[in-house]
C-alpha cells in the first residue's frame, strides 16, 4: 500500500472531518494510534472508513425545535484494548436535537 506519510496525511484529514461527522471519532482514533508505523490492516481500516463516508456523504444531521432537554451518554471500557491494555471512555451530550459535545479519550 502506501508509506507512513501518505498514512499520516490521511489520518490528519479524517481529523478535520470528525467535527461535521461525530461518528467516526472513534475510528479516527484508533487509525491515528498507528501513524508512526502503518500495516497493511491499517490500511484497509483507512479504506472502509472512506467507503463509509462516501455512501454517507448526502446524509445530514437533523435539527428540530421542539422541547429541549439535555440528554447524556457515557460508555467505558475498562482495559478492552488488547494492545496496550488500556481503558477507553466516550462520552456525548445532546440538548434538544441538537449534539452539543462529544469526546472519545484513551
Amino acid at each position: 500500500m502506501g508509506n507512513a506519510s501518505e498514512f499520516r496525511q490521511l489520518i490528519v484529514a479524517l481529523m478535520f472531518l470528525v467535527n461535521s461527522y461525530p461518528d467516526i471519532c472513534f475510528a479516527v482514533s484508533m487509525l491515528s494510534q498507528h501513524m508512526a508505523e502503518p500495516h497493511h490492516s491499517h490500511w484497509i481500516g483507512a479504506k472502509n472508513l472512506l467507503r463509509y463516508l462516501r455512501d454517507i456523504i448526502t446524509h445530514g444531521m437533523r435539527y428540530t425545535a421542539g422541547a429541549v432537554k439535555l440528554h447524556g451518554y457515557f460508555d467505558t471500557d475498562w482495559a478492552g484494548n488488547m494492545v496496550d491494555c488500556k481503558s477507553a471512555s466516550e462520552c456525548w451530550f445532546s440538548l434538544g436535537s441538537a449534539s452539543i459535545s462529544w469526546v472519545s479519550r484513551k
